[in-house]
């Protein structure tokens, strides 16, 4: 009966040791799919952002267009916005990109070696880094876009009324 217990004791410790990593690779990749998740929130958002400010744009630089612009720095402003939306719109095509890999990477995951898991989950822990950090400065430059059309705009108006006031009635 002890050897029983032994060899059935031995059995369970041979089972338990053979673990050659592939749960904490699962676990990690499960952690990371999740994180990509929560990238893909962000990333639509982004991009629903940059389209309200490609339409207020547009909007703006007609507007600005129809009549005599005093400050000409508005129409520098609105220059750089131009491509500032030009860059954002690259970079997050290029996002969508790496994203359809992470998907792809998903589906692909239980067939692959330890060590080709290894690399694809320490490249992909990159890309999440560089994603995050091109979304804070996509972030940071819209709102500044933002308050700098809502700018404008204030200040258009107000020349606008300021010269209606100035000119003479008959």
């Amino acid at each position: 009966m002890k050897k029983l217990t032994f060899i059935f004791a031995l059995v369970a410790m041979a089972f338990t040791s053979c673990d050659d990593g592939s749960k904490g690779l699962a676990e990690e990749h499960d952690s990371l799919m999740r994180d990509s998740d929560s990238i893909q929130e962000v990333h639509a958002e982004l991009q629903s952002n940059l389209q309200a400010l490609r339409t207020e744009y547009q909007s703006l630089s007609q507007e600005l267009a129809a009549g005599p612009v005093e400050d000409s720095t508005w129409l520098e402003n609105l220059a750089q916005h131009e491509v500032l939306l030009q860059k954002h719109e690259g970079m997050l095509a290029g996002h969508e990109e790496m994203i359809k890999g992470h998907d792809a990477m998903r589906n692909d995951f239980n067939n692959l070696s330890n060590d080709e898991k290894r690399a694809q989950l320490d490249e992909m822990k990159n890309v999440h880094d560089q994603i995050e950090d091109d979304h804070g400065t996509i972030r940071s430059e819209q709102e500044t876009m933002m308050d700098e059309h809502k700018n404008i705009r204030e200040n258009w108006k107000d020349e606008e009324t300021t010269t209606e006031e100035d000119t003479p009635v008959n």
